[in-house]
């Protein structure tokens, strides 16, 4: 008999009618959620869907309902995991071309990643005292040498939600939030960054390059949106937010949009499935549990 997942919902009234309560939650707990005796990792193959899965490991492709509640999935269509046609019409849905995605910036990180070289000792001895948090020894044998055979990148995904914020004092309500601005003296690019806050009287930009605080002096500064098109010149360029100071700035690297859900949709790949065996329990105790 095949186990569909809304026919253990209630029944209940509503407008004259007998409809099934799709409000119900049911959710697994996190103790049975790690508990390695029950599931196994599997990774989903490019175009599968959870009805493939139910269908050849629970002989019953209604079943796949099973996948979504022991991994929490809540958007059966964007939390699964998307091949490549499908993730990319997601981009495109979402941040209205595929060029926004991976010219604009959702965070800084630490890019240890890009460093797999260790520094001798002497090295690390000339770096300054801020720089040296980046940084963990490295032992030969860890249970008797006390000192450092030298020091390698610390692999700690650190996070900055932006490296600074600057305002402008221009009216700022004709560009889009989250547009890539580019900031000129005279005609001249200085520098870029991408809108965060605006208003009749100022604009904020952060996720900064280049030079974005310079005053006017004797020169003629402006910010031109690239999405809106609106340019406007400002006479004065306030610092309001400084995360990463100037001699960190090789530490981090900008994670942009693209790279922020491409990620997302490959850890989405690997999945707990739950062991055959326990399938039919579970399909009987939801049903219990959402009389």
């Amino acid at each position: 008999m095949t186990e569909k997942y809304f026919e253990k919902f209630p029944i209940i009234q509503y407008s004259n009618n007998y409809v099934r309560n799709i409000t119900e939650r049911a959710v697994v707990l996190n103790a049975v959620y790690s508990s390695p005796v029950l599931y196994y990792a599997y990774d989903i193959g490019e175009g599968e869907r959870p009805d493939n899965i139910g269908d050849r490991y629970y002989n019953d492709e209604y079943m796949g309902w099973i996948l979504h509640l022991t991994n929490k999935i809540v958007d059966p269509y964007y939390d699964w995991y998307m091949d490549q046609a499908t993730f990319q019409d997601f981009i495109v849905k979402k941040y209205g071309s595929y060029v926004n995605s991976v010219t604009k910036i959702k965070y800084y990180r630490n890019n240890w990643y890009s460093y797999p070289d260790s520094i001798s000792v002497s090295q690390f001895e000339t770096i300054t005292q801020t720089l040296k948090k980046f940084y963990e020894p490295i032992y030969g044998d860890v249970y008797q040498s006390t000192t450092p055979l030298g020091y390698k990148r610390k692999p700690i995904d650190w996070k900055r939600s932006t490296n600074n914020v600057v305002s402008y004092n221009v009216d700022g309500s004709d560009y889009i939030t989250d547009e890539i601005v580019n900031v000129y003296r005279n005609s001249a690019l200085i520098g870029s960054g991408q809108v965060c806050g605006k208003s009749t009287s100022f604009l904020t930009i952060h996720h900064t390059s280049g030079i974005v605080t310079e005053d006017v002096g004797i020169n003629t500064m402006s910010v031109v949106g690239k999405e809106s098109n609106v340019s406007k010149n400002y006479t004065t360029a306030t610092l309001f937010v400084s995360n990463i100071p100037v001699e960190e700035l090789n530490y981090w690297d900008p994670v942009y949009l693209y790279d922020y859900e491409n990620e997302i949709n490959e850890r989405n790949k690997t999945i707990q499935v739950l062991k055959s065996e326990y399938s039919n329990k579970l399909a009987k105790e939801l049903k219990t549990l959402l009389r």
